[in-house]
């Protein structure tokens, strides 16, 4: 996860540079400060080769700073009527509750929020054929996809039962509603940071069911926690509020967050051009020549 600053003027660029590693998943403008956050599926190996791209990325006159941390894996939570009244036909915010809830509930974190010793390639090219396709719709056929990919039907769907499930490379569809119709919604992106691993568990496992959640992940070596939180404009207040009161009684020890702008945001499927031969090429030298030029394009067009 990457959060960049740029100078005022140069926020275009910065959108641009963040994309010029070819292993980005995600890639979106903010209102407020840092002007822009990314995601990326890097691989394991390369950390390092990717570390000296961003590190080169802060290195530029037109970027103010760059912040990134090594997560987990993303965990989705798909859209629930929990907080929805059914006889007013009105969304409820019970922060109260919530806030109860946060301090007394125990749970198991879900697999992909749990940090991994490391990350084995257990996949082979037609398991990241399949994954990428389902990235694209997850209700494609199989037959659909051995279609494709020029082979049998049977050899497609061995390889997702006794690969892609088994190995569990595929978490299940996300599902995702535009609620609160009417009430100015907007998506932000919030940084928890607990004093300890319980208080991080209560808190991750109260939002599994909330419908103001899309999507966490853990952020390596840290009690932190990042969220795409979903909430009108409205409730923000309320949300902050209740925040707070978990950060006075010590629960919580800090929280920030951005707002995104939806308007102004890419996503794409893992890099799947770039996987040959059971292996993932990584081109360090053509991410840092790409980032060189698209600065000095920007810099051509004023």
């Amino acid at each position: 996860m990457v959060l960049a600053q740029s100078k005022p003027g140069y926020e275009e660029p910065l959108y641009h540079c963040l994309k010029s590693n070819d292993y980005w998943l995600y890639v979106s403008q903010c209102l407020g400060t840092p002007k822009c956050l990314a995601t990326y599926g890097i691989p394991a190996g390369k950390e390092k080769e990717f570390e000296e791209f961003i590190s080169k990325l802060g290195e530029l006159d037109q970027i103010c700073y760059v912040n990134f941390f090594w997560s987990t894996c993303i965990h989705n939570v798909n859209t629930t009527s929990t907080w929805f009244d059914n006889v007013s036909e009105e969304w409820t915010f019970p922060w109260d509750s919530w806030l109860k809830e946060v301090q007394t509930n125990h749970g198991e974190l879900p697999y992909m929020l749990k940090e991994s010793q490391g990350y084995v390639q257990k996949a082979d090219w037609i398991d990241i054929m399949i994954l990428k396709e389902l990235e694209k719709n997850c209700t494609i056929k199989l037959k659909e996809i051995a279609k494709m990919l020029n082979i049998s039907s049977q050899r497609v769907k061995y390889h997702f039962a006794n690969h892609v499930i088994k190995e569990q490379m595929f978490e299940g569809p996300q599902i995702l509603a535009e609620h609160y119709k009417g009430l100015s919604p907007d998506t932000y992106f919030f940084i928890f940071t607990f004093k300890n691993h319980e208080n991080f568990t209560k808190f991750t496992h109260s939002l599994m069911n909330k419908p103001f959640a899309r999507a966490m992940g853990k952020v390596y070596g840290k009690n932190q926690l990042f969220v795409r939180i979903y909430l009108p404009r409205q409730q923000l207040r309320n949300f902050i509020e209740a925040l707070s009161r978990l950060v006075r009684i010590g629960f919580l020890e800090t929280y920030e967050y951005v707002i995104e702008d939806l308007a102004r945001t890419q996503r794409q499927t893992i890099s799947y051009e770039f996987f040959k031969d059971n292996n993932w090429e990584y081109y360090h030298k053509k991410y840092l020549e790409k980032l060189q030029s698209t600065v000095e394009q920007f810099a051509m067009r004023v």
